[in-house]
């Protein structure tokens, strides 16, 4: 736990909200642990799967990539671009 001068500030923005936290920390709880509580009493959403999305769309261009004939093999590439003693050129 970080020393209180360490920790940001809490700052409420709504008059209700400010008035519930008084009545709530009444007990003798803080700020901090009564807004941790309710933090902790809420379901934490769950994320959507990406993975599913980034492969497919990984697939969509590989497919595209594919299809291309204009690209040349690894032996077009090397005899375009080094000579027969495999100098660039």
């Amino acid at each position: 736990m970080q020393t209180r001068r360490a920790q940001k500030p809490i700052t409420i923005r709504s008059d209700r909200a400010a008035s519930r936290l008084a009545l709530l920390t009444r007990d003798g709880r803080s700020q901090a642990q009564v807004i941790e509580e309710a933090l902790e009493a809420m379901p934490v959403p769950a994320l959507p799967d990406e993975r599913a999305e980034r492969l497919a769309r990984i697939d969509a261009i590989l497919d595209q990539l594919r299809q291309r004939t204009d690209i040349p093999s690894m032996a077009e590439f090397d005899a375009r671009e080094y000579d027969e003693r495999g100098n660039p050129r």
